[in-house]
């Protein structure tokens, strides 16, 4: 098409820096390794996977050592001392200590999957801001090909108004349109800039850090094949760490009802202790077995399961909003492709019609067949489906990067 050859050789003339072309994919790995939210992330899957081990080896035997000394002082003086050492191991809790560790797990699960929203975020968040970068570039050369091209009109302008073939209204109308331009241009400019320091900072670089990209929004974008609901709603991490976080709520009301049930416990104990008037070391010690049942507590049983039983409803209604949440995500998504597709085409049509226009507006001025306000009507035109084709281009690279972000390519 005509108005990406003129996009593109607008880059392409236009004077950049010596550093090295960045993909996009190279930038997202930039982006990822200097993620401070995929480091806390990462962080909170090694505390909760912590955490899983810990309700694990409450299942397991403790050892547990004491040592106790006295000093008396009447009926002669001596001291005293035990040391002891106990072997606890729980036999029946309940099943508190199951269900601990099953809702441990959960949390884990849910962790994991929080951690693989976060990663999206980034990877879409990275996406956009390479977008962005691209379309300030590619509309700052847009602008200062408007400069050249009312430039270039203003010098038609001057000579034939030195000539005597056109009045000074022409020639001011032309200052007035060059001022502004260059006011545009500015603008222009400090979009640029501000899209180059997000650029920079998601990857931790100096935000006034040059950058060349090696692809572009102009670029063949190809959208993602659209996936089934079903499959999209069971894969989505925002799911199944609903999921998991009510499994994990489910687990936590036998965690609750199991500290009002008996719980049972096996203790193996030694003791070394003074023994006899020459104060020799005795050793001895036993096997015993604890048996603790809640009698009677006010009815705080009842009242803490059934908290516990309401925050499980809670995570229940939570992973119906998120099915119908994700569910809206990947309709609006997909809708947005094929909307941006649609402006991609048209403005393609309207920017050829637009060129064509400005083409025969100069031409027929420079011969005096057409008025200035022709032509700067022209060129007005020109540059707002200019602009247009820039933003349709770059709304359409953005809708793909949503697609995926729902679906998780």
């Amino acid at each position: 098409m005509i108005y990406r050859v003129l996009l593109l050789l607008a880059i392409v003339v236009s004077p950049c820096s010596l550093s090295a072309q960045l993909s996009l994919r190279e930038y997202i790995d930039m982006v990822r390794e200097y993620s401070h939210a995929l480091a806390s992330s990462e962080a909170a899957t090694k505390a909760a996977a912590a955490d899983m081990q810990i309700a694990r080896k409450q299942l397991l035997p403790s050892l547990d050592m004491g040592a106790e000394a006295n000093y008396e002082m009447r009926d002669g003086e001596h001291l005293d001392w035990l040391v002891r050492a106990d072997i606890t191991q729980p036999i029946y809790l309940g099943g508190g200590l199951q269900a601990r560790q099953r809702q441990a797990e959960m949390v884990l699960n849910a962790t994991r999957s929080n951690a693989e929203v976060v990663y999206r975020d980034v990877l879409y968040s990275a996406k956009v801001a390479y977008w962005q970068l691209s379309r300030a570039e590619i509309y700052y050369r847009a602008i200062e090909r408007y400069c050249s091209i009312v430039g270039s009109l203003r010098q038609v302008v001057e000579r034939r108004f030195m000539e005597g073939y056109t009045a000074k209204g022409d020639l001011l109308q032309l200052e007035s349109r060059m001022s502004d331009a260059e006011y545009q241009l500015s603008r222009a400019e400090q979009q640029r800039l501000q899209a180059l320091h997000g650029f920079n900072l998601l990857r931790g670089a100096d935000p006034m850090c040059d950058a060349r990209l090696s692809e572009s929004i102009l670029d063949t974008i190809y959208a993602p094949v659209r996936k089934d609901i079903n499959e999209v709603v069971c894969s989505h991490p925002d799911y199944v760490a609903s999921v998991a976080g009510r499994e994990a709520a489910r687990y936590g009301v036998k965690v609750v009802e199991a500290r009002y049930l008996p719980s049972v416990r096996l203790n193996l104990y030694g003791l070394m202790i003074p023994k006899g008037a020459q104060r020799d070391v005795g050793v001895d010690g036993g096997v015993g077995i604890s048996l603790t049942a809640p009698i009677f507590h006010f009815a705080e049983r009842r009242e803490a399961v059934r908290s516990a039983e309401s925050s499980l409803e809670q995570r229940a209604i939570v992973v119906d909003e998120i099915v119908d949440k994700i569910s809206l995500d990947e309709s609006n998504s997909w809708t947005n492709i094929l909307s941006t597709q649609s402006r991609v085409r048209a403005v393609q049509r309207s920017l050829d019609i637009a060129l064509e226009n400005l083409e025969m507006s100069t031409y027929s001025y420079s011969e005096g067949m057409a008025t200035i306000l022709d032509v700067l009507q022209a060129q007005i035109s020109w540059l707002q489906i200019y602009s247009n084709a820039i933003s349709a281009q770059y709304d359409y690279a953005v809708a793909v990067a949503a697609y995926s972000y729902v679906v998780g390519e």
